[in-house]
């Protein structure tokens, strides 16, 4: 695959786990779900806050599926989740448009301030 040294490379790092069986599916589309997940994980972000807590931010938070509570709530709480046009609603496996993972990518920059913050109420 074209991509292989750069999935691999983010595989080793941490960003991505892929499916069970070390399968990648890289044509597959992406929910915002795992976008989330592999930003929180290859971050190394874990949650301080009661993870139910902190998920209480979001309206749709029954749709989350188990295994990205735990990383979501980190998420959530480092400030790099981005929801637009309702900041209550989390659409987890909505997939996720290119301006969704670059917004997310972006606040993730800013959370290591290596980018400054952009004034938005998202």
């Amino acid at each position: 695959f074209w991509a292989a040294d750069a999935i691999g490379k983010a595989y080793t790092t941490g960003f991505l786990s892929g499916y069970p069986g070390r399968v990648f599916r890289p044509n597959q589309r992406i929910p915002r779900q795992q976008v989330l997940v592999s930003l929180a994980s290859g971050l190394n972000y874990s949650a301080s806050a009661p993870v139910s807590s902190l998920l209480q931010a979001y309206r749709d938070r029954a749709t989350i599926p188990n295994y990205a509570r735990d990383k979501i709530a980190a998420a959530t709480e480092q400030g790099i989740v981005v929801n637009y046009p309702d900041v209550q609603r989390l659409k987890p496996n909505k997939i996720a448009t290119r301006a969704e993972v670059a917004a997310f990518i972006y606040q993730a920059l800013v959370n290591t301030g290596e980018a400054q913050a952009i004034s938005s109420p998202y």
